[in-house]
């Protein structure tokens, strides 16, 4: 099985990819008149499916201002699909850096709103399938994406998935409400070794819900990442009151970008 995933995106990364947008935002504005970017990777093929990419709490931007390695990596990947990406940049139109920490100066409610206007934005595109898009989000985005996820968001056109990489499902109650209800397919990539975002509340969530999820062994908080895994001193576990850890696991990061693939092939059929 490992080696069957090792030659699938070994597969997946060379094929030629022709993002060449993503460092040139589209300003957009959100119902509540509050401006995001929008960073759009396309791909050659007219009417491709497309792919709304959250970002984490740090955003999606390096210091110098410019996309992120997990942004470049992810849009290429994405792209040799043959499927458009676009990210949202909900934090630096907004005059803020992090929101990690628990910081709420660009809350949940504001990224639903950006969410909903990048669908509408993207829906609108003559080189888009509007009849397939689906979200992508990690961590504070992974929250976004399952809030974006329910019943009753007002959509222009309503995704067809979502894929969350270790969200906060414990989020203030907002899971555990009787009236959440998933409004189409998400699945769930979690690491059992997340001290950040505890994964115990999104694997009862997927139980109450009929949600995929998928936890993996020896996993932290980032393990798509190619960095090691580190103490970051500045955040305290709610979970063991002491600094999280997050950093990358090879073979959890091999498997749970297969399965994001398959999740979204799946919902594009």
């Amino acid at each position: 099985m490992k080696a069957a995933l090792v030659r699938l995106l070994f597969c997946i990364i060379s094929v030629t990819s022709t993002a060449i947008s993503g460092a040139n935002p589209i300003p957009l504005q959100n119902t509540a008149n509050e401006t995001f970017h929008a960073h759009v990777y396309k791909v050659s093929e007219a009417k491709a499916p497309t792919i709304i990419a959250l970002h984490g709490c740090g955003g999606m931007l390096n210091p110098k201002g410019e996309p992120n390695l997990r942004t470049q990596a992810y849009a290429k990947l994405l792209n040799a699909q043959g499927w458009h990406v676009v990210f949202t940049d909900s934090l630096s139109p907004r005059g803020v850096k992090s929101v990690c920490g628990g910081q709420n100066t660009v809350t949940q409610a504001q990224r639903l709103q950006d969410t909903r206007a990048a669908v509408a934005y993207v829906a609108a595109q003559s080189w888009v399938d509007a009849q397939r898009i689906a979200i992508l989000g990690w961590s504070h985005g992974g929250t976004a994406t399952l809030i974006a996820s329910a019943k009753g968001v007002n959509y222009a056109v309503q995704p067809k998935a979502a894929v969350a990489f270790y969200p906060g499902c414990g989020n203030a109650g907002v899971f555990e409400r009787a009236g959440w209800q998933p409004a189409f397919p998400i699945t769930l990539l979690l690491g059992a070794a997340d001290d950040w975002t505890d994964p115990v509340p999104c694997q009862q969530l997927a139980a109450r819900h009929g949600i995929e999820q998928t936890t993996y062994p020896n996993a932290h908080h980032g393990f798509d990442s190619d960095l090691p895994v580190t103490q970051v001193k500045s955040i305290i576990s709610r979970t063991t009151g002491k600094p999280v850890h997050a950093g990358g696991n090879p073979e959890a990061k091999i498997a749970a970008q297969a399965n994001m693939i398959a999740a979204f092939q799946a919902a594009f059929k």
